[in-house]
């Protein structure tokens, strides 16, 4: 028996194909309604929260088979060609709009969940899911309920821009309202604004664009220093070094427009390096020194002292490349996250990857045998719009420990006032 899966694709209500049309008969269910015969639940995570915000989302994918005898042609042992039939099962996608029964959402006690299963709660305390049609039904998924984590106290992060502009490039102008916007992304995917999933959590750390410049002058442009010079005859790495403001009441980053050759890290993120001597470390930080303040740091090194933002790459733009940076991964980057691919040491986290679900494929988390869609700041090609409950955690044991992350015990950026 051999088994060939097929991902229907309705379009404008009619014409359908398979994967692999030359090999195999395809079947139009553009008007099937029916029974389906399996149920596949795709949490957005098996962890719940339970402070009464994050919340559990269920989507479902349904699957009908069907059986078919098929001629098969076969090599004879004399040589010749033959035939015989052989057994195809093949499994289909249906859309949830093609049922004839109601699609129902319940607890193992039999307790009737809202469409997609949406629940927020309180109550630590586990409990199971299950989807059943007609009387077909999926299997029994078990949700972790957990204490969440105590609130933290909000933490505000100044930002000032250093836009490096190179004489001769023609370029697009970036302003204050652009970077603006970029920040309130950011900000919206640390405070659950953007979605509320079982195992988000709210960051309470927000980045703000700077008002004044270090000698306490308010800036034309709120959040940008911006500079015109030749880079490739000044060199770029001098030119960061002049431009580094405080560590302590700035978090630098540096968008530099320059023409290639380029001799200098083209983008890279300020990750956590520098703690506070004697204290334990949490796992996964490249940890290189350990100081009192950000005056015992050499900082003659800009990858010591922010975040920076090429503007071409590979003959591309700098309007293309501000446009496309990722700065919800780069901020988490800087706060002190890792990779959702690779061991990130927050056990609520799943990894991510490139997979095939049996129906299609797309980027995933699987955890138990489930699939779920990936919304995390550090999920590989994904939405990255939320934080997990020891994420935040993680990012505000970097903000208390590292002094090159201290900008936000200073308001001087916001008011100019010592």
């Amino acid at each position: 028996m051999k088994k060939t899966i097929y991902i229907i694709i309705f379009l404008m209500g009619t014409a359908l194909f398979s994967c692999t049309p030359d090999k195999y008969e395809v079947y139009d269910l553009s008007k099937y309604r029916g029974e389906v015969d399996s149920i596949l639940l795709i949490p957005n995570s098996q962890i719940l929260y339970a402070d009464g915000i994050s919340e559990l989302n269920i989507d479902i994918k349904l699957f009908k088979t069907i059986q078919t005898w098929k001629k098969e042609k076969i090599t004879l042992p004399d040589g010749s060609f033959g035939t015989i039939d052989s057994l195809y099962t093949e499994v289909f996608a249906v859309k949830k709009t093609r049922l004839n029964e109601e699609v129902e959402f319940l607890k193992e006690d039999g307790t009737k969940l809202p469409e997609f299963a949406k629940i927020s709660t309180t109550e630590v305390e586990d409990f199971k899911v299950y989807v059943k049609i007609g009387d077909v039904q999926s299997q029994m998924m078990e949700i972790d309920v957990r204490e969440p984590f105590p609130a933290k106290e909000k933490k505000v992060i100044p930002v000032i821009f250093h836009v490096l502009e190179s004489t001769g490039l023609d370029m697009p102008e970036v302003n204050s309202e652009h970077f603006q916007r970029e920040l309130d992304k950011v900000n919206a995917a640390f405070s659950q604004r953007i979605l509320k999933i079982s195992n988000g959590a709210l960051a309470n750390v927000e980045f703000k664009l700077a008002l004044y410049a270090p000698d306490g002058t308010m800036l034309e442009e709120p959040g940008i220093n911006r500079k015109s010079t030749n880079l490739q005859d000044a060199g770029v790495k001098p030119l960061l070094v002049e431009n580094t403001w405080d560590l302590k009441k700035y978090l630098n980053i540096y968008v530099c427009s320059y023409a290639q050759p380029y001799t200098y890290p083209f983008t890279s993120t300020l990750r956590p390096y520098a703690v506070l001597p004697g204290i334990d470390l949490i796992d996964g930080l490249t940890i290189t020194t350990e100081v009192e303040t950000v005056e015992e740091l050499d900082l003659s090194e800009p990858l010591n002292s922010g975040i920076i933002i090429g503007a071409n790459n590979y003959g591309g733009d700098y309007w293309w490349q501000i446009n496309s940076y990722n700065f919800k991964r780069a901020f988490a980057e800087y706060l002190g996250l890792l990779d959702a691919r690779y061991e990130d040491y927050c056990e609520d986290t799943y990894q991510t990857g490139w997979g095939n679900t049996d129906f299609i494929y797309y980027y995933y988390i699987s955890r138990d045998g489930y699939i779920s869609r990936p919304t995390n700041v550090m999920a590989w090609v994904a939405h990255n719009n939320t934080v997990t409950g020891e994420q935040v955690e993680r990012i505000h044991w970097v903000l208390e420990n590292c002094p090159t992350h201290w900008a936000w015990k200073s308001d001087f950026a916001f008011t100019g006032v010592e």
